[in-house]
């Protein structure tokens, strides 16, 4: 992100749309893949994970963790958009209606612990309104040219959730089938980082961008052997 903030409001600033969306969109989609290689492993093997570390961990906080990483990886989607908005100079309307939107979070999730709601609904509270900042953003950034809402669903939103519904096929069959233990973790890490990289790499890249990671891992191949 600290990489692409200047690119994308460079190439805002000189009218480069074209370049700006293409970095939008791959600075969301790949922010996204490298988080998913880390997270998948842990929203597996939650338990094993907090018991290992902690031994007796509070009741809720499996489901506190596994909530916690689903709501970082759809806000992730958003960055990109962010500074896209930021670069545009106009942010005073965008602040009042997503900046409102995301205050929601404590009123919404009083109201559901009032009501006597399990403790994680505040969190399920915090992934909804993710997902409608996320839309609010899309709706404010639609008038940007070059920019298109259907397309950033379909190229980025639509396609991580393909690349994460692939990675999870595999490892959540072996999930089923063993038990918990230190064997099962291991090979659900191994499991999770080859799914993903496979279907990152051949779902989630396009072919210039599969051409670029092939020449990265031939350079790296040529520097250690």
């Amino acid at each position: 992100m600290t990489a692409l903030k200047p690119q994308i409001t460079k190439s805002y600033a000189a009218g480069d749309y074209g370049y700006m969306v293409s970095l939008v969109e791959r600075g969301s989609r790949f922010s996204y893949y490298i988080l998913l290689l880390f997270a998948l492993p842990m929203l597996f093997e939650t338990e094993f994970v907090l018991t290992l570390w902690l031994k007796h961990y509070p009741e809720h906080t499996v489901n506190f963790v596994r909530l916690i990483l689903i709501v970082t990886m759809c806000d992730i989607l958003s960055n990109t958009l962010i500074i896209l908005k930021a670069a545009t100079g106009n942010v005073r309307n965008y602040q009042i209606v997503v900046g409102g939107m995301l205050l929601m979070n404590f009123p919404l999730s009083y109201f559901c612990l009032k009501v006597d709601f399990p403790p994680e609904s505040t969190l399920v509270v915090a992934l909804l309104v993710s997902i409608f900042c996320l839309i609010l953003r899309l709706l404010f950034l639609r008038k940007i040219p070059g920019f298109s809402m259907k397309r950033y669903l379909c190229k980025v939103c639509g396609n991580v959730l393909i690349v994460t519904f692939i990675s999870m096929i595999l490892p959540l069959l072996l999930y089923k089938q063993m038990s918990d233990g230190i064997v099962r973790f291991f090979l659900i890490c191994v499991l999770t980082t080859l799914c993903s990289s496979a279907a990152i790499y051949f779902v989630g890249c396009n072919k210039n961008e599969q051409m670029f990671i092939r020449e990265k891992v031939t350079l790296i191949r040529r520097k250690i052997f």
